[in-house]
Protein backbone atom coordinates (compact mmCIF):
# COMPACT_ATOMS: atom_id res chain seq x y z
CA UNK A 1 0.00 0.00 0.00
CA UNK A 2 1.36 3.36 -1.05
CA UNK A 3 1.25 6.27 1.73
CA UNK A 4 -0.57 9.79 0.53
CA UNK A 5 2.15 12.27 1.54
CA UNK A 6 3.50 15.13 -0.70
CA UNK A 7 7.55 13.63 -0.17
CA UNK A 8 7.05 10.50 -1.99
CA UNK A 9 6.82 11.55 -6.22
CA UNK A 10 6.64 8.77 -8.96
CA UNK A 11 6.89 9.99 -12.72
CA UNK A 12 3.43 10.15 -14.37
CA UNK A 13 3.21 11.67 -18.16
CA UNK A 14 6.96 12.81 -17.85
CA UNK A 15 5.91 15.08 -14.65
CA UNK A 16 6.68 14.60 -11.06
CA UNK A 17 3.68 14.03 -9.03
CA UNK A 18 3.09 12.81 -5.20
CA UNK A 19 0.15 9.79 -5.10
CA UNK A 20 -2.97 12.58 -4.33
CA UNK A 21 -2.01 14.34 -7.82
CA UNK A 22 -2.13 11.34 -9.52
CA UNK A 23 -5.45 10.96 -7.94
CA UNK A 24 -6.81 13.89 -8.81
CA UNK A 25 -5.49 13.79 -12.72
CA UNK A 26 -6.74 10.28 -13.60
CA UNK A 27 -9.92 9.53 -14.82
CA UNK A 28 -12.27 7.59 -12.68
CA UNK A 29 -14.88 4.60 -12.93
CA UNK A 30 -18.04 5.72 -12.46
CA UNK A 31 -20.55 4.10 -9.69
CA UNK A 32 -19.76 2.10 -7.04
CA UNK A 33 -16.38 0.25 -8.48
CA UNK A 34 -14.27 -1.12 -5.94
CA UNK A 35 -11.25 -0.27 -8.14
CA UNK A 36 -11.76 3.81 -8.93
CA UNK A 37 -8.59 3.84 -11.65
CA UNK A 38 -4.76 2.93 -12.41
CA UNK A 39 -2.31 4.32 -13.69
CA UNK A 40 1.53 4.00 -14.77
CA UNK A 41 4.71 5.14 -13.10
CA UNK A 42 8.05 5.54 -13.35
CA UNK A 43 10.04 5.24 -9.38
CA UNK A 44 12.76 6.81 -8.31
CA UNK A 45 15.35 4.29 -9.83
CA UNK A 46 13.31 4.77 -13.72
CA UNK A 47 11.92 1.73 -12.93
CA UNK A 48 8.08 1.27 -14.25
CA UNK A 49 4.99 0.40 -12.04
CA UNK A 50 1.51 0.85 -11.89
CA UNK A 51 -0.71 2.55 -9.20
CA UNK A 52 -4.22 0.56 -8.67
CA UNK A 53 -6.74 3.25 -6.46
CA UNK A 54 -9.83 1.00 -4.91
CA UNK A 55 -12.20 2.49 -2.71
CA UNK A 56 -11.92 2.18 1.00
CA UNK A 57 -14.99 0.15 2.50
CA UNK A 58 -14.34 1.80 6.35
CA UNK A 59 -14.32 5.50 5.01
CA UNK A 60 -15.81 7.60 1.91
CA UNK A 61 -11.71 7.05 1.37
CA UNK A 62 -9.30 5.88 -1.42
CA UNK A 63 -6.34 3.53 -0.63
CA UNK A 64 -3.49 3.41 -3.52
CA UNK A 65 -1.74 -0.04 -4.27
CA UNK A 66 1.48 -0.79 -5.92
CA UNK A 67 2.79 -3.19 -8.23
CA UNK A 68 5.98 -3.31 -10.52
CA UNK A 69 4.56 -6.60 -12.31
CA UNK A 70 3.00 -4.82 -14.87
CA UNK A 71 2.34 -7.61 -17.59
CA UNK A 72 1.15 -10.44 -15.67
CA UNK A 73 -1.21 -9.03 -13.53
CA UNK A 74 -4.31 -7.12 -13.89
CA UNK A 75 -5.57 -4.81 -11.29
CA UNK A 76 -8.02 -7.01 -10.39
CA UNK A 77 -4.98 -9.38 -9.65
CA UNK A 78 -3.16 -6.80 -7.63
CA UNK A 79 -6.61 -6.19 -5.54
CA UNK A 80 -6.71 -9.93 -4.91
CA UNK A 81 -2.98 -10.93 -3.93
CA UNK A 82 -2.72 -7.70 -1.53
CA UNK A 83 -6.36 -8.70 0.17
CA UNK A 84 -4.76 -11.95 0.68
CA UNK A 85 -1.37 -10.56 1.93
CA UNK A 86 -3.20 -8.51 4.48
CA UNK A 87 -5.07 -11.47 5.84
CA UNK A 88 -2.01 -13.47 6.42
CA UNK A 89 -1.06 -10.12 8.18
CA UNK A 90 -3.85 -9.93 10.43
CA UNK A 91 -3.67 -13.33 11.40
CA UNK A 92 -0.21 -13.66 12.62
CA UNK A 93 -0.82 -10.97 14.82
CA UNK A 94 -3.85 -12.32 16.28
CA UNK A 95 -1.90 -15.21 18.61
CA UNK A 96 0.37 -12.92 19.75
CA UNK A 97 -2.55 -10.62 21.25
CA UNK A 98 -3.93 -13.51 23.59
Amino acid sequence: MVKKTSKIHYEHNGHSMDVKAIYRQIKKRRGRAKILASALVKLKGGLPARLVFVRDRRKTDWLALISTDLFNLSDEDIVRIYGKRWDIEVFSKWPNSI
